[in-house]
């Protein structure tokens, strides 16, 4: 046994120096650092983390069917790596999303807050393809933000969207009865017509999301103008050249130029530029959710949590 145990190390030791083996996710924690692009001095001291938020922005990984996505998991771990890592000297989002729940985009925006507070760490947002409502929100936690000439972005506002399909079961024959201790507490059921009571009910919430999406953007965004804040209230999506116009964002450039001034931010002149990859564990932290069963159970457990209405920070046209 002590022989085997004695080979195995060996093997993973030449298989290490050689290269094969990259055991720097098990030594570090759940994410990995990749060094992304080097800098030009021969040996660097400072660092750039590059940080994404892609796809649908969620409370749990794949926990809304056909969308794959960023989780507040993710970004809390990826932060406690830049903060602990004393060379990482500014942080850069890349952010691809269309926004995702109302919740998990709170939460992100929270932990890049806290993240700034406690580290003092500057933050730079990199609006690319698509970053729109909860990916807008998100982005508004940072010191700046650099959007792309061909990015969309804004959609700042809450929707919720349902099929009503009571007719189509009525012509199939079918009739869904349900048993319930009042009178709202199926409220925007699929399998019957809302009363003007119940849309206001509903209506209230959005409104005070919404609310807390604008107070985010004016806190985020201090130069903006209540014009600006008006124009941008209705949900519009917006360009890179109009999004700055409106004081969305601070001007209209590429990634590279993003990290360029997360530098300048920092101070610094010169810095690698890491970014952090999953390791294929599940993270550690407060907001990390554990997904039981099979693939089966876990695939019902998605569509059973997520059939029904849902209040979102996305657009989605259509969704």
């Amino acid at each position: 046994m002590a022989r085997r145990v004695v080979a195995a190390i060996s093997v993973m030791s030449i298989l290490c120096l050689c290269g094969c083996v990259n055991l720097g996710p098990l030594m570090a924690g759940r994410v990995e650092a990749v060094l992304v692009e080097e800098s030009p001095r021969w040996f660097e001291v400072n660092r750039i983390a590059l940080i994404d938020v892609d796809g649908f922005i969620s409370s749990s990984p794949g926990s809304w069917i056909g969308w794959s996505g960023t989780t507040a998991a993710d970004v809390k771990e990826k932060l406690q790596r830049a903060a602990n890592d004393s060379r990482v000297c500014a942080v850069v989002l890349r952010i691809n999303s269309p926004g995702g729940e109302v919740t998990a985009s709170d939460m992100i925006h929270r932990e890049i807050l806290r993240f700034k507070e406690t580290t003092g760490k500057p933050v730079v947002a990199a609006l690319m393809g698509l970053a729109a409502s909860g990916g807008y929100y998100v982005a508004a936690a940072s010191d700046r933000i650099v959007v792309a000439p061909t990015s969309v972005t804004g959609s700042i506002g809450v929707v919720m969207q349902f099929v009503n399909i009571e007719g189509l079961f009525g012509k199939i024959g079918l009739r869904s009865e349900v048993v319930k201790s009042g009178d709202k507490k199926d409220i925007a059921s699929p399998m019957r017509r809302m009363t003007a009571e119940e849309r206001k009910i509903l209506q209230d919430i959005n409104h005070d999301l919404f609310r807390r999406f604008m107070d985010v953007v004016r806190k985020g965004r201090p130069d903006m103008s209540d014009a600006d804040a008006a124009a941008v209230s209705d949900g519009r999506i917006l360009s890179g050249e109009q999004a700055v116009a409106l004081h969305l964002a601070d001007s209209v450039g590429y990634l590279d130029d993003a990290i360029a001034q997360a530098r300048e931010l920092a101070g610094i002149r010169y810095a690698d530029v890491i970014l952090y990859r999953p390791f294929p564990h599940y993270n550690t932290n407060v907001y990390a959710r554990q997904l039981g069963g099979g693939l089966i159970e876990q695939g019902l457990d998605r569509l059973l949590r997520h059939q029904g209405a849902a209040f979102l920070y996305v657009w989605s046209p259509g969704l």
